[in-house]
């Protein structure tokens, strides 16, 4: 029983010597993105054409709308897939229908791939995603250091002759 603890214990911080700077590291990304969005973007109205709620076993629940506007030459554009917060989420989605069909949002002209940001929901990504941040960094050298422990331990003397 102890040996099969130590097993599970040993494989919970490789995951999380390898997961955690992942997780680190994918939150970053959209972190930069929402920030460069904001910085560069071009502001107007979008209609939300839809919402998605995708419930996972362990990660819990999340949202995500589709989007379409109209840009500067009148040409409409549509974004689908746009990860919001559960917070916005609560305020757009009742009873599983949409209750609002509008929202302000921040999209790049030169960059027809790039999600655009709702304006209402970018503080609250960007904080989530800085606490994803330091909490992927934090398990990585959790798991780092209790591999090191484990693996080191584990070493077999040579026996002498």
């Amino acid at each position: 029983m102890v040996d099969w603890i130590f097993r599970k214990l040993k494989s919970l911080f490789l995951i999380a010597a390898v997961g955690g700077p992942v997780v680190s590291a994918m939150m970053w990304w959209d972190a930069q993105h929402i920030r460069e969005v904001d910085q560069r973007g071009i502001v107007t109205a979008a209609t939300i054409d839809g919402a998605t709620r995708t419930k996972r076993r362990r990660s819990g629940t999340s949202y995500s709308v589709n989007l379409s506007w109209k840009d500067g030459k009148g040409q409409v554009r549509a974004a689908s897939d746009v990860s919001i917060s559960n917070a916005f989420a609560a305020q757009i989605i009742r009873d599983g229908r949409i209750v609002r069909n509008d929202a302000r949002i921040k999209y790049l002209v030169e960059d027809m791939e790039a999600k655009p940001i709702l304006l209402e929901d970018a503080a609250h990504q960007l904080n989530t995603d800085r606490e994803l941040i330091w909490v992927g960094l934090g398990a990585g050298v959790i798991g780092a250091l209790g591999s090191g422990f484990f693996f080191m331990g584990r070493r077999q003397k040579p026996e002498e002759a």
